[in-house]
């Protein structure tokens, strides 16, 4: 499957397996708990393969700081999803999980915050880059960025927010073709 269709794709599951696990009033810890991680993972995985092929695409030095950036961010949210996934294996209920959340506590936490924000702002940057050398549509970045606030305006949104990725992704994942005039256009007959 296309890697720009599977990461908002793998993004959607773990939304819809995340609704499902709330169902009771409580997410985690559990078999949904684990398996909506484990999609968010391999999305976070398959949002790292779209920025590299971004990068190459567009060829600049602005898209290869873009892409470090957004590297940064992609590696700040693993770590969340990684910690989550440990300490929902080692936990009986939501409030052991919440008990468990302070071992893994840092100081560094509230700077991994900021770095994780650079992924979805580094990927909207990446998307406009590709739209104004005109190799995707101009509303792909802005399909990106809604599906971004989206999810930072409510978790449970997250289905909304993949489809709305899957939309921007969707474009930009079309080869590019550069426009051809046809033959004798322009030409005075």
């Amino acid at each position: 499957m296309n890697r720009y269709l599977a990461a908002p794709l793998l993004l959607l599951g773990y939304g819809l397996v995340r609704l499902v696990d709330g169902l009771d009033g409580s997410h985690g810890p559990g078999p949904a708990w684990t398996i909506g991680h484990l999609l968010f993972l391999a999305a976070l995985v398959g949002f790292g393969a779209v920025t590299l092929d971004l990068r190459r695409r567009i060829g600049s030095l602005p898209a290869l700081l873009t892409t470090v950036a957004v590297g940064l961010g992609l590696l700040a949210f693993a770590k969340v999803v990684i910690v989550d996934l440990i300490v929902g294996f080692g936990a009986a209920d939501r409030a052991e999980m919440n008990l468990r959340y302070r071992d893994y506590e840092t100081p560094a936490d509230p700077a991994l915050d900021f770095v994780g924000m650079l992924f979805p702002l580094g990927l909207v940057v990446l998307l406009a880059l590709l739209a104004v050398a005109g190799r995707t549509a101009w509303w792909s970045p802005l399909l990106a960025l809604g599906g971004f606030v989206v999810l930072t305006i409510e978790l449970d949104l997250l289905p909304l927010g993949a489809l709305l990725l899957l939309g921007a992704l969707f474009t930009a994942s079309r080869p590019s073709t550069p426009r051809v005039e046809p033959v004798g256009a322009g030409k005075a007959v």
